[in-house]
């Protein structure tokens, strides 16, 4: 079975991975370089226990309209308000607690192989940077440090995730928070380190990925864009309309981070897709390291440890799909981290980045087949948690693909949710 995969990021390169590893013969299609979008510039968290829905039920209108400050950890682009008004109606629909457990249990479902699929990834051979350090969560105000703890704990207790064992975490007092990162600036009053979960450095997953599967034969094409589908009957896509001409396919996903749902019109389906755009910033040869990555939870900003880099991240901009950068939001991170820790080159040094994280509405990943033809599938829409549940969703569509099913129950994140009613 030849199937063109749509999208070169860590999403799709995870799903051409185990379309190879499954007997399929998949080739990549990736408008751009391999691994320069969503991909590159994240933070890089392997989080299970931070896998949460976005919409929640402390999330009110009072709260969203307090999101247009440019320099918030949220920001909408009130510009942007009438483009995005039906998406935003539809999250808000999201934020009650039967959505939010509904969600949380199936973010966890995925989860649950999270851990086991990236070890697969290593044994077979892909090359990555990948550590077991554990997360460290910092907390000024002790009643953010509470939520927080709860937060996980709901989450660890939503599905067994991690090693096949659960979450491994624990509170810290003070004196314990800084023995864990003596970087932290005075001030912090608790901790919380979740000890199960991992990190790894994007560009490597990315290019280890890509490495592979050229190396088992098969193709990317990179700089190319996919301009429409050709079929017979107007339901079986026969092959895809490039920027280079027409690639024969008998199955296609779609895994193109934000600019999926573009695509999947062109296939005949809407999917209420956004882009949530992160900013981050990357110091290499930093003079002081973090011991592990470390999540300041007063400002929402985490920093994750590379080796022979420094990354800092954060913000969630909503301003519709475009890779605009707005300076005003990296000086927000920037300020945090100065504040926070000791790193003299996050007051201007490092190289500055945007990313678009799709999102639909209620932020659950969109995985399976479009409705509207028989063999285009799609793979998309996992907010924050792209690295994270790259490999799982990667390995869950390879199986919807070649098998017709999966292992995993993937009714929650069927693009049918989205079919008109």
């Amino acid at each position: 079975m030849r199937v063109g995969v749509v999208g070169g990021g860590a999403v799709g390169l995870a799903t051409a991975w185990y379309l190879k590893r499954m007997g399929a013969d998949p080739f990549v299609v990736e408008s751009r370089a391999v691994g320069s979008g969503c991909s590159w510039g994240n933070g890089g968290w392997v989080c299970p226990a931070i896998s949460t829905p976005l919409p929640t039920p402390a999330l009110t209108w009072r709260s969203l309209l307090r999101t247009m400050r440019p320099d918030g950890p949220l920001y909408i682009r009130p510009s942007a308000v009438p483009e995005l008004a039906s998406w935003l109606l539809r999250f808000r629909s999201r934020c009650t607690q039967e959505a939010y457990r509904r969600g949380l249990r199936a973010l966890a479902s995925l989860n649950a192989v999270t851990m086991e699929r990236f070890g697969e990834m290593e044994a077979n051979g892909v090359a990555f940077e990948f550590a077991r350090a554990g997360i460290l969560f910092a907390f000024r105000d002790l009643a953010k440090a509470a939520t927080k703890q709860a937060e996980v704990a709901e989450v660890a207790a939503a599905a067994a995730i991690g090693d096949g064992g659960g979450v491994s975490h624990r509170a810290l007092d003070r004196a314990e928070t800084y023995e864990r990162e003596p970087l932290l600036r005075p001030g912090f009053e608790r901790g919380l380190f979740v000890e199960s979960e991992r990190h790894l450095r994007p560009d490597t997953l990315t290019a280890g990925v890509a490495k592979a599967l050229r190396a088992g034969g098969s193709k990317i094409h990179e700089g190319v864009a996919v301009t429409g589908f050709e079929t017979d009957d107007g339901k079986t896509v026969r092959a895809l309309a490039t920027t280079v001409g027409a690639i024969d396919a008998d199955a296609v996903v779609l895994a193109a981070g934000a600019e999926t749902g573009a695509l999947a019109a062109l296939a005949g389906f809407a999917i209420p897709l956004t882009a949530g755009k992160g900013y981050s910033v990357t110091v290499d040869d930093p003079r002081n390291q973090l011991r592990q990555p470390l999540y300041l939870g007063d400002a929402n900003v985490g920093a994750t440890p590379f080796k022979g880099t420094l990354r800092f991240f954060g913000t969630m901009e909503l301003s519709g799909i475009n890779r605009r950068l707005d300076p005003r939001r990296v000086r927000a991170i920037r300020r945090a981290v100065v504040r926070d820790v000791d790193i003299p080159e996050a007051k201007s040094g490092g190289r500055e980045w945007v990313g678009m994280r799709p999102m639909v509405p209620d932020t659950l990943p969109v995985v399976g087949k479009l409705p509207s033809r028989d063999n285009v599938y799609v793979n998309t829409g996992h907010q924050m948690l792209g690295v994270t549940l790259s490999a799982s969703t990667g390995w869950a569509t390879a199986q919807l693909v070649v098998e017709g099913r999966s292992e995993l129950d993937l009714t929650p994140f069927s693009p049918c949710r989205f079919r008109p009613s």
